[in-house]
């Protein structure tokens, strides 16, 4: 490819997943030669409503999980087409139809299904001629919204819902396509994981505090009684203030060696998840697919209704997590994968490896080139 090939990725910043398969699409249109830019159009349009919406999403994943399954399943039955003509909204679509008329790029990838939407009333207006996809991010309870645009190709992160929504919504088969959820290159299994012993000695566990944070405090604090001589790393954001002021009044004097706080700035959970023997926390689909592509077990105690149930559903019928509804059943499940020189997370891991569920940002990037210029694209699929 040319350095004149440019990529628009259109994301939006709700969770971590939209944007992580953006920017692990981007690098790897990148490292095929391709200009590839990542957009996130409503933060940039309209930053302050934006903003407000971000922090009802935040609210309902925290506190109100079952606000969020009410949300979502009237998402699932919203005509997308018709919310373009909202406010909010018909404003990010005109900066958004500005931004393309003034960079002209050769393909377009969203992430998030509302823009698929806008590009479908481009093409209606004549003017806009430039292949697009969609790129779901959630597996097999698919909404509704991601798969009633007129985008010509619909790349799903596995295969299970692939025919139910072709029969569904009377979509050719054509259009969809099992590609794989993109991660990122930085997320790649570490070969050599020492087996940790029954008493926790060695293990490293990657602990995500999106759940209630009492749940959170109380399964850290028996993490840390049962195997004291074990590390965990915790990703917290904006809850690890409190979160620590919390486990302070639990256990005042906790060593650095076995607990340590991480991505509260910004840095990549890739590099601790590498390296960690067990992932703790909830089923978001990016965390879901990096956790396979670094073939790390995942302990699933938190799940949003609707949206995450798919990714929950996959790993359960992989082999490759469980639902821990409590933190008793937690430290239950962890003496059972650990015993026997760890032989519980070892099969796990290797249920991972051989479901091949990582990864695929190259495996969707083949598509879309073959799909949209096949004359430019000799990579066998």
């Amino acid at each position: 490819m040319v350095n004149e090939q440019k990529v628009l990725l259109l994301s939006i910043g709700y969770g971590r997943g939209h944007h992580s398969a953006a920017h692990a699409l981007s690098e790897e249109m990148q490292r095929r030669g391709w200009t590839a830019d990542v957009l996130d159009v409503c933060a940039e349009a309209c930053p302050s409503l934006f903003s407000l919406t971000q922090i009802f999403y935040r609210a309902c994943v925290r506190r109100l999980p079952w606000l969020w399954g009410l949300a979502y399943a009237q998402i699932d039955s919203a005509n997308w087409a018709h919310l373009l003509h909202l406010p909010g909204i018909s404003h990010s679509m005109k900066f958004l139809r500005r931004r393309l008329q003034a960079s002209s790029p050769r393909l377009i990838v969203c992430t998030y299904p509302l823009y698929a939407y806008m590009l479908d009333a481009f093409t209606q207006e004549g003017w806009f001629k430039t292949p697009y996809a969609v790129v779901v991010t959630d597996a097999i309870n698919v909404n509704s919204a991601w798969v009633q645009s007129q985008a010509p190709l619909i790349c799903l992160p596995e295969s299970t819902g692939r025919a139910t929504l072709a029969r569904r919504f009377s979509i050719s088969p054509t259009r969809i396509v099992a590609s794989g959820f993109p991660v990122r290159a930085a997320f790649f299994p570490c070969p050599h994981l020492p087996v940790p012993a029954p008493d926790g000695d060695g293990l490293h566990i990657m602990y995500g505090a999106h759940a209630p944070l009492s749940r959170v405090r109380d399964d850290l604090v028996a993490l840390l009684d049962a195997y004291p001589r074990c590390r965990i790393t915790v990703l917290a954001e904006e809850r690890e203030s409190h979160l620590r002021r919390m486990l302070a009044k639990e256990i005042p004097d906790i060593p650095t060696s076995s607990l340590r706080f991480y991505g509260t700035d910004g840095s990549d959970p890739a590099i601790p998840l590498r390296s960690a023997h067990l992932y703790i926390g909830k089923a978001g689909a990016s965390t879901v697919f990096e956790a396979y592509s670094t073939l790390t077990p995942m302990l699933i105690n938190y799940a949003l209704p609707g949206q995450e149930e798919g990714n929950l559903r996959l790993l359960l019928e992989d082999g490759a997590g469980m639902l821990i509804s409590s933190t008793e059943e937690l430290l239950f499940t962890m003496h059972r994968l650990m015993e026997h020189g760890a032989a519980g997370l070892s099969r796990m891991r290797r249920a991972m490896q051989a479901a091949a569920r990582g990864g695929g940002a190259t495996s969707t990037v083949d598509v879309l080139l073959s799909r949209f210029f096949p004359s430019c694209h000799t990579d066998v699929l």
